[in-house]
């Protein structure tokens, strides 16, 4: 563990900021990573170059919008410099669309200047990143082949990161719009036209909400939950769903050998399988023929090698079409998000960006094999679970307390509209409720209650704490109190490792205010 500035030697930065205030502040982020910081500021482009002339920089750290030169404009000068340093984006203004094109033309990541809480383990893996990328260029020459699977690979926990972090971020705005719009429909009467404006609003931040679980499923921060199953037997059961979607003109065959068991999520698994059925529809638009196989298969250390995972017996699930296939440059950002070949308004190009992140997420991996106008066969990779391995338990019993509820809630929640939504729907169903801004200011109120906390409910991520820490605090002084998680993060920095395998006391953003209730009942309930 770091004991202060320098312990872990010194960091060279290099800041395009307008603001010494900030770069300051930032300054202060850095050093509690234990580094001795050596830094310069520059605003213009020509300085920039300058410094850019100097000994190399571990990082470079660029507001988005500095007057005369924004972060595309450093990102070009890196770009004709042949630079490799760490590019991280730290603005309070950058936009979503802004963002993508900064992560597509070099940037690594972007924090934004009110959650400057993401700076320290973003700094902290591009370096790790960056280490690792130098590794790999001083080997290039005797393992070019694994180089580019690397630099692709890259390229898509890269753009998995920008998407993950955007769809934390708006998981938050969905959770108050959803959650305050449900408040307002149950006041509301059966008739009128704001009602029906209302349902509208809920309507679309549902269908943000679809989007965002599948932006999370790539980025691998989704959270699971794992049980035993037969993949044979799965797709056996959805033979009925899988051959309305294909229609009469697509011939689906299904086989496989029932027997081996791979640890999924069952729904997220359906999801894979959906997601590649409705892929081969696609590529089949006058029919043809869909074939689905499972067979347990050993993938040696050099096939290991290729699809980056660890040798060993897998299943592998293929779904091979007579479709139109694919060229050499479709086969390499078949995977991105965004990425379709389809027409304006006819895909979102999430769809096997998905899947290759819940595959990812579950330990396994995806590949493709195609040709043009000779059709495509995509295959998955989930590893076999060890035969000892038992079926998880079922999941426990809901208890609902009917009526008014008694109890005192600590809430530590960073987001203003989120704390104040579960303030709400916690005060109007009878609780006591004690608020928090941060992990810290959640750990100074519990040293000062003098009446015990029956529940605390606490985003994972915090500044100053993270919920975890504050859990343990608080259930060292109230020995009884239960504890809710709320997040939209699945993997984390600051997330001990397995602490997400506790499923009965996590709860995924976005919510509705119902299942706030439940959840809190639930908890309060497993007490008595």
């Amino acid at each position: 563990m770091p004991t202060g500035p320098g312990s872990r030697g010194t960091l060279r930065v290099l800041f395009v900021e307008d603001s010494e205030d900030d770069a300051k502040l930032i300054v202060r982020y850095v050093e509690r990573l234990g580094y001795a910081v050596d830094h310069v500021r520059v605003q213009t482009r020509d300085d920039f170059e300058k410094a850019l002339n100097s000994p190399a920089w571990d990082v470079v750290i660029s507001d988005h919008s500095v007057p005369h030169f924004n972060s595309m404009d450093a990102l070009a000068v890196i770009r004709a410099h042949k630079l490799d340093s760490p590019f991280i984006i730290v603005s309070g203004t950058i936009g979503e669309e802004m963002a993508v094109e900064a992560m597509r033309a070099g940037a690594h990541d972007y924090v934004l200047k009110n959650n400057l809480a993401r700076l320290a383990p973003a700094i902290e893996r591009e370096l790790s990143d960056a280490k690792l990328r130098k590794q790999a260029a001083e080997e290039r020459e005797a393992h070019r082949g694994i180089e580019l699977q690397l630099q692709h690979a890259q390229k898509m926990e890269a753009v998995g990161r920008l998407a993950g972090g955007i769809a934390h971020d708006f998981n938050n705005l969905l959770t108050a719009i959803l959650g305050f719009s449900g408040l307002a429909l149950n006041r509301l009467g059966s008739d009128g036209n704001v009602r029906f404006e209302l349902e509208q609003v809920k309507l679309a931040a549902e269908r943000a909400t679809r989007f965002t679980k599948q932006l999370l499923a790539f980025s691998r921060q989704q959270v699971l939950t794992l049980r035993l199953i037969d993949p044979a037997e799965t797709l056996a059961s959805m033979a009925p769903m899988l051959r309305q979607l294909m229609g009469e003109d697509v011939d689906l065959e299904i086989n496989g050998s029932r027997g081996g068991r791979v640890k999924v999520d069952p729904g997220q698994f359906e999801q894979v399988v959906m997601n590649l059925a409705v892929n081969a529809r696609d590529a089949m638009p006058h029919g043809g023929r869909l074939a689905l196989d499972s067979a347990v298969v050993d993938v040696l250390p050099h096939d290991a090698t290729r699809l980056q995972v660890e040798p060993g017996a897998y299943i592998r699930i293929s779904a091979t079409d007579s479709g139109m296939g694919m060229d050499d440059a479709v086969q390499a950002r078949i995977f991105e998000p965004f990425f379709t070949t389809k027409p304006a308004g006819q895909g979102t190009g999430l769809g096997l960006s998905t899947v290759y992140g819940i595959l990812k997420q579950s330990g396994g991996t995806i590949d493709v094999e195609s040709r043009v106008n000779e059709g495509s066969t995509f295959n998955v990779y989930l590893p076999l679970a060890e035969a000892q391995e038992q079926q998880a338990a079922a999941p426990r019993r809901r208890v609902m307390l009917p009526g008014q509820q008694h109890g005192t809630v600590l809430v530590a929640e960073d987001d203003d509209l989120v704390r104040m939504l579960v303030h709400t729907v916690l005060t109007g169903a009878g609780y006591r409720v004690i608020e928090a801004r941060t992990g810290t200011e959640a750990a100074a109120l519990v040293a000062t209650l003098a009446e015990p906390i029956d529940l605390l409910i606490a985003d994972v991520v915090m500044p100053g704490m993270i919920g975890p820490d504050v859990a343990r605090l608080v259930q060292k002084r109230f020995a009884n109190a239960r504890v809710l998680y709320i997040t939209g993060y699945a993997t984390h920095s600051s997330i001990p490792p397995g602490f997400m395998q506790d499923d009965d006391a996590l709860m995924q953003k976005p919510f509705l205010p119902e299942q706030l209730l439940e959840r809190v009942q639930e908890r309060l309930g497993l007490a008595t």
